[in-house]
């Protein structure tokens, strides 16, 4: 063969590769857009919202792994290992919220890599809906949500992988810990707020009783 024709191959094999890429990077976008916007429909209260964009996040999630289909080293590269894992936190964060069991890897459609990712990062959510309930005075909301956290952070933190399988994964569980510290200090703190309300609230209501 000679040198013209070899070169117009590789020219062509380089452009199929190339207009792959350009679709998987589209589609591991709406992947990450979507799945954000799922996990601020969920803080908002829009559960119609939240479902329809992480049913979207779902078929570009879809359409990147029918991508892949041929060419499996696309699984680990440019965007899509990061599309996984913000697509497993939205899925388990709302899972998490609804009061509704976790699904599993399989069920999400991501490698148990990008799912455990998710798992971890998702604890950050979990968070933050304890302390918008808490600032509703739900306590008990809360304390759903810091039991979620703990059993997160006790199946994880027996977990050793190096950074090539789980990235950060020693940094996440310590990140973990921290929070759920600091929302069981958080909790605490308002229980104790509302006995002394309730003290304060009995105490006005004698001196009522008594000024009558």
């Amino acid at each position: 063969m000679k040198i013209a024709e070899i070169v117009s191959e590789i020219n062509r094999t380089l452009k199929l590769k190339d207009e792959r890429r350009e679709r998987l990077i589209s589609y591991s976008r709406e992947v990450i857009r979507r799945s954000g916007s799922t996990i601020l429909a969920i803080h908002r209260g829009d559960s119609d919202s939240a479902a329809e964009n992480l049913e979207a996040a779902r078929q570009a999630l879809h359409n990147s792994l029918e991508v892949c289909k041929d060419q499996p080293e696309y699984l680990y590269l440019g965007a899509l290992p990061q599309a996984m894992q913000e697509f497993a936190e939205a899925s388990i964060v709302m899972a998490v919220l609804r009061g509704e069991d976790l699904p599993t890897p399989e069920e999400v459609g991501v490698p148990p890599e990008a799912y455990i990712a998710g798992l971890a990062d998702a604890v950050g959510e979990m968070r933050r809906y304890a302390l918008d309930s808490l600032r509703k005075d739900n306590i008990e909301e809360a304390e759903r949500m810091l039991k979620a956290m703990e059993e997160v952070y006790v199946s994880l933190k027996g977990l050793d992988y190096p950074r090539a399988v789980v990235p950060n994964l020693k940094r996440r569980v310590d990140m973990i810990r921290r929070q759920v510290e600091e929302t069981r200090a958080d909790v605490t703190l308002a229980h104790h707020g509302r006995l002394i309300r309730g003290s304060i609230e009995r105490a006005m209501d004698k001196l009522k009783e008594g000024g009558a």
